[in-house]
Parts: structure tokens; sequence; C-alpha cells
């Protein structure tokens, strides 16, 4: 597989790292917390020949520095619709996985008119009062202990950075990858995929961690879901720790049309899971059609 090198762009949030390669409409992709452009290279082997795939490094994650102002969820959202008008995309096909799906789901019901054909990965709404509560209080804490925090981590980032080759190491010891790696990942992958999953943790920046965690819970996403009035897939593991069946049926709901898809024998990660299930059903979705009656 061919992998694109990693180019930038300036933009007004700040500056981004992304990968592009294939050829036909274009289809941007967007990583989960602690994760990066990386965590999609599997799409360049499967969509290039029917797009134009652009897969990002979100603020302070992968190669992309911290970016300007507001950070979080929302923060993401804004530096998504910054890089379609400055690559001037037009309309998107759009993907997310964990957090990234929530980024992506915030740009189509914002924007819906940028957006063609939606995926979303490893994502899912609260399926009950109690769970909703518990997200948001959990949202609560950790957006203030952010804020809290802030100045302290973005004076610590020159050290931070000199330390990261140290880190990696470490971390990307084993058994340290698959310990870490256990409560997410129902199916282990190969230990270079681990590795390089691990080696994404160590990478992301303190504060662009603490806010994007901090938004998991963030109430506007189920708020804005029924605006994201386009075909959509929410694609699951059955095994998923983090967003439950349940959450994922929640969400598929909530869109005006949408298709659930889950996938045994498969936790949070799909694509390094199953990917050969993952990306089949990526592949017929955007490529094929979902008759917007359905939903």
């Amino acid at each position: 597989m061919n992998i694109p090198a990693i180019q930038h762009i300036d933009l007004s949030v700040g500056r981004l790292a992304y990968r592009k390669g294939g050829d036909g409409p274009p289809l941007l992709l967007i990583h989960g917390w602690g994760g990066s452009s990386r965590h999609w290279l599997g799409a360049f082997a499967t969509l290039a020949g029917s797009h134009t795939i652009y897969v990002l490094d979100m603020p302070g994650f992968g190669e992309s520095p911290p970016g300007h102002g507001v950070g979080g969820l929302r923060g993401m959202t804004e530096a998504v619709l910054a890089f379609i008008d400055a690559l001037k995309l037009g309309t998107v096909k759009l993907g997310g996985h964990s957090l990234g799906g929530g980024v992506a789901l915030m740009v189509a019901a914002t924007r819906p008119d940028l957006v063609d054909q939606l995926a979303l990965v490893s994502f899912g709404l609260a399926s009950s009062p109690e769970e909703e509560a518990r997200s948001t209080a959990i949202g609560v804490h950790l957006s203030v202990t952010a804020a809290l925090w802030a100045p302290w981590l973005i004076l610590a980032r020159p050290w931070l950075a000199l330390s990261r080759p140290w880190r990696q190491l470490a971390w990307t010891t084993p058994p340290l990858p698959t310990l870490l790696a256990a409560p997410l990942i129902h199916r282990l992958p190969d230990a270079a995929a681990l590795a390089i999953g691990v080696a994404d943790l160590t990478a992301m920046d303190a504060l662009a961690a603490m806010e994007g965690a901090s938004s998991q819970g963030d109430p506007l996403v189920k708020q804005v879901a029924s605006l994201a009035a386009m075909p959509a897939l929410v694609l699951s593991g059955r095994q998923d720790r983090i967003f439950s069946p349940s959450s994922t049926a929640t969400l598929a709901n909530a869109l005006p049309y949408a298709r659930l898809t889950i996938i045994d024998e498969c936790g949070h990660v799909p694509m390094a899971e199953q990917p050969e299930i993952c990306y089949q059903e990526l592949t017929a979705f955007f490529t094929g059609s979902l008759d917007r009656a359905v939903g």
C-alpha cells in the first residue's frame, strides 16, 4: 500500500496536517481521541480508486500542533469546516471514528449543504436519561479540570515535546501496548499496529487531549443530530466498551436517514480489529447509495 506523505495547511484555527491520495469525489476522514491520520491508512488501500481521500490530524494530535482558540469537539468542528473551505472541496463525503464521529456529526449538522454522505464509526449517544446525565457530568468535570490546568499545560509544552521520544520508547515496549489496548480492543491487531496506536497516544498534546475527552458528553451533539439529513452509516463493534451497541442504536435512531451495522468480534477500533469487514462496509456505503426513505 502506498501511504501518502503528510502535508500541511495553515488555517485560521492553526496549522493542520493531513494526508491526501486517490482520485474521485472528496472523502474526508477524521480520527478519534488519541489517534491520528494513521488510524485511517486502510482507506487508501480500499477507497482511493473511487475517491480523493483526505485524512486529517486534528489540532494537537498526530503531526498537527495545538490549534488557536476553542478546543475540544467544537474547535475540531471549526477546524474541519476551515479545511473544507480552504481547499475549496465543496460537497464532501465524511467519516469519523469515536470522537471524530462526533466531529463529523457536528460538521454535518452545522453545514448539511457540505456533506453528501456520513459514516460514523464507533460513536453513539446516551441510551438512557441516567447515562446521559452521567456523561454530561463527566464532561463538565473534565472541562473544568482542563480550564484549570490550561495555563500550566501550555507552559509545559516545550518540555513535554522534548520528552516525547523517550515516552514513545517506553510506552511502545512490550507488553505495555497490549495492556493499554486491552480495555478498548476486543480483537488485538498485530504488534506493529498496536505500537502505532500507542505512539499516537504519546504524541497528542496534553491540553488538546483533556479538551477532547471533556467534549465526549457534549449535549449539543444529541440536540443537533436530527439536522444531519443525509444518508448515514452507523458502524460499530458488538464488543465495544466505549460506545455500546445500544448507544449506537440510539444514534442511528436520532439520524433522519441512517443504517446501523454491528460487526461481531470487534471492539472500539473496527479499522484495526476487523479491517476487511469494516472497509467492505464503508466501501459499499460510499460507492453505493442509501435510500433516503430508510430510517
